[in-house]
């Protein structure tokens, strides 16, 4: 459009500039160009600090789509499912709140539970929204809907970031710690999940603003299709089991439970070794 812009569209610009500005406090961000946005505004790496030597240090990686509402965001066509569906980077939702100058940031956690569980266990969904703000009655936060659809439950922010909180080093510092946990153990479910290792953990309570503490939730998801990767993955932590204790000093070796158990481990690692034969050459003093 020559010599004007939407309205709507201006907003939504001036949300991703706020946004922008508040992450660049706590973290390395580069923007996404416009010619290349796929669902993502923000590429960021977590400043973790300066470890005393006047050198921000670059932490754990995610990515951040940023919004001007806290409206549900929704994936509903086969190529939008398709990419949701297989994120391989922490997603935290951040929502602009231009009148305060700050952002409220979502966790994006459970979604990984709406994708491996399927639409009540049967199917693909054939529809993920994004709920911010939207409160779970059950854990983890999925809800199934009768037309075939998901609602992944954000729940309450898990941190709000203002203006003044930027510019003040022990503010950033706060808000890194809590951010690196959030990231933290949802790139342990994505790595699982990509490593065939089904389950899922996630913080059944936390408090915005809060590092979260305290029990953590699980869920384990299994299917048919899964056995082969189980059956490899067995073998290789059985494996490296093995070759830790074998590598502990002796008396080790002699105290429970390690007593019992190092006899029915070398058992199920000769099963294993028929099973791939390729395991036998990592496995120390089997045979002895």
């Amino acid at each position: 459009m020559s010599g004007g812009r939407a309205r709507s569209f201006r907003l939504g610009d001036r949300s991703e500039l706020l946004v922008e500005h508040l992450l660049a406090g706590i973290a390395f961000t580069t923007r996404v160009p416009r010619q290349e946005d796929i669902g993502i505004d923000f590429m960021c790496s977590l400043i973790t600090g300066s470890h005393g030597a006047g050198l921000l240090k670059a932490g754990p990686f995610f990515s951040v789509q940023a919004k001007s509402t806290a409206e549900a965001v929704v994936y509903e066509k086969p190529h939008e499912l398709e990419w949701i569906m297989h994120q391989e980077n922490p997603l935290l939702i951040c929502v602009a709140d231009r009148a305060a100058s700050a952002m409220d940031v979502y966790s994006t956690w459970n979604l990984i539970c709406a994708v491996q569980r399927g639409w009540q266990g049967q199917a693909p969904a054939n529809c993920i929204r994004l709920c911010p703000g939207e409160i779970p009655t059950e854990w983890p936060g999925v809800r199934d809907n009768p037309d075939g659809s998901q609602d992944v439950l954000l729940g309450k922010p898990i941190i709000r970031v203002t203006h003044d909180q930027v510019f003040d080093e022990n503010s950033t510092e706060e808000i890194a710690d809590v951010l690196e946990r959030w990231v933290a153990i949802d790139r342990e479910n994505i790595v699982n999940r990509h490593a065939g290792m089904n389950w899922v953990v996630g913080f059944r309570a936390y408090e915005t603003g809060k590092r979260p503490e305290g029990a953590h939730g699980g869920v384990f998801y299994w299917h048919p299709q899964n056995l082969q990767k189980c059956t490899t993955n067995l073998g290789r932590s059985a494996t490296a089991l093995w070759n830790v204790l074998k590598s502990l000093p002796e008396q080790t070796a002699v105290q429970e439970p390690w007593k019992t158990g190092m006899p029915r481990l070398k058992e199920l690692l000769l099963w294993m070794r028929q099973l791939d034969p390729n395991l036998g050459v990592f496995m120390q003093s089997l045979d002895n």
